[in-house]
């Protein structure tokens, strides 16, 4: 799996069409706040697995979400945000408020709508690839992910982060 694929993933199944109807949310800005939401999620991600104890809990989501199907799970959304973004998710909501033309309770119905989603897709191949986080999202990356100054899920979710900038 890769990123076109994770994105793939999140905008290309009846889960677009399921929050178009449970917030009444056009199609295309749903789209539009995904593709332009999963840099932010990487980049949070890759802040709080740079700790032993972040690479640890994002492992633990992760493991916790790979049994999971697609769906739209609002409160569990809403606690992934929280734990990712932390005190800077109003900040997040509103930048891709208007980045992506959408308000602020449309943008935050998205993404807590997707997060469950997205740790349940990163979760599916983290079990696949053994234990290793770093090995899960270095598949993503199609790289390798030793290191011994940075956790593999910090390294990893970093690669991953640098090339979706350079799109």
């Amino acid at each position: 799996m890769d990123l076109t694929s994770i994105i793939n993933s999140l905008t290309g199944n009846n889960m677009i069409g399921e929050i178009s109807k449970k917030f009444n949310i056009d199609t295309t800005k749903i789209v539009n706040v995904i593709k332009a939401a999963i840099p932010k999620f990487l980049g949070a991600m890759q802040k709080n697995a740079g700790t032993a104890a972040g690479a640890s809990a994002l492992v633990q989501a992760l493991s916790s979400h790979a049994g999971q199907g697609m769906g739209i799970n609002i409160e569990d959304g809403k606690k992934i945000l929280s734990k990712i973004f932390g005190g800077n998710l109003g900040s997040v909501i509103s930048g891709l408020s208007s980045q992506t033309s959408t308000t602020n309770d449309q943008v935050s119905n998205i993404l807590a709508s997707i997060a469950p989603n997205l740790l349940s897709i990163l979760g599916k191949n983290h079990a696949s690839a053994g234990s290793n986080i770093g090995n899960v999202l270095g598949s993503l990356l199609g790289g390798s992910s030793s290191s011994s100054t940075t956790s593999g899920a910090g390294k990893i979710l970093g690669g991953l982060f640098g090339k979706l900038i350079k799109k």
